[in-house]
């Protein structure tokens, strides 16, 4: 594929990737205050309503290749890489690879593309900074959608997987990034999805290829070991999160308990809970048509 350069409406240039397959086309915007390209993938007309959606790991914003169509009926429908993965420039400090920073990524994307108020769709580790821009700028946000991730520290109900990648200096968490992507890619695919499901080849290619990328596994191990500072201070103040929220979780997720689904519901002010049936920890690919419904549904409420 090659990719071609133009100008967005800000004077700003991007990187136009097309579409292949189930590959969405993507672009690349320069955030001028945190100095960093962002890839993104843009669907819909943009005069509707629109929806950011934010991906986990391992993964980049090809994850929603079955979500950002259904929703682009109906919604300005943006996909992007956080910093450090996909296509998007890496951060030059590890120690900001965290939630909050991540938050006034998501924010800087926004103001850039010149977005007043956004949905905001979020998995696996991008659920806390979801949760914190609708924290912290409420006033950029009407509802959010998120699932499977951990707000909170909670290690039991992680994985092992996950305790590893948290715990600062863990030799076993720096060789399954390492191992990236031969065994903790079979790791996460084996347990990540419902038995039997499988995505589309290309997808699969792009996320075995990131993780071949240093710059992307450093990204995936510092923003775990970094991830406890934004988890303490969010639930300290969870409370003060007053926008509606709906918590979406795979009821076979063999990554994260969907005992954590319950506590998160409970501690929310404002939100409410679906468990998805036949679905693991990567629910917005195991059941993309559920999820892009469920979604909808809760935007037009």
């Amino acid at each position: 594929m090659q990719s071609v350069q133009s100008k967005n409406t800000s004077g700003l240039i991007t990187q136009i990737q097309p579409a292949q397959g189930a590959l969405m086309a993507t672009q690349k915007v320069w955030l001028e205050n945190e100095k960093i390209h962002i890839r993104y993938a843009q669907l819909g007309n943009p005069v509707n309503p629109t929806v950011i959606l934010l991906h986990g790991v391992p993964e980049n914003l090809q994850a929603w290749y079955g979500v950002a169509p259904l929703l682009a009926k109906n919604y300005h429908v943006l996909a992007l890489d956080l910093p450090g993965f996909g296509g998007s420039d890496p951060l030059l400090t590890l120690a900001d690879y965290n939630s909050r920073y991540f938050a006034e990524v998501v924010v800087a994307f926004m103001d850039t593309l010149n977005i007043d108020k956004a949905n905001l769709v979020a998995s696996d580790i991008s659920l806390l900074p979801a949760l914190l821009v609708g924290l912290e700028n409420a006033h950029r946000v009407n509802k959010l959608v998120v699932m499977d991730g951990i707000p909170f520290v909670r290690p039991q109900y992680a994985s092992w997987e996950l305790r590893s990648f948290v715990k600062k200096g863990s030799i076993l968490g720096k060789a399954l990034v390492q191992w990236f992507p031969y065994v903790s890619a079979q790791i996460a695919y084996f347990k990540g999805f419902y038995f039997g499901h499988s995505i589309p080849k290309e997808v699969r290619r792009e996320f075995l290829a990131d993780g071949k990328v240093k710059t992307n596994q450093q990204a995936f191990l510092a923003y775990f070991q970094n991830f406890s500072l934004s988890q303490q201070y969010f639930e300290s103040c969870v409370q003060n999160l007053k926008k509606e929220v709906l918590v979406l979780w795979g009821k076979q997720d063999r990554f994260i308990d969907k005992k954590l689904a319950l506590e998160i519901d409970q501690k929310l002010p404002n939100s409410r809970l679906e468990i998805i049936d036949k679905a693991g920890h990567y629910l917005h690919m195991d059941r993309p048509e559920i999820v892009a419904q469920k979604v909808a549904l809760f935007l037009e409420c």
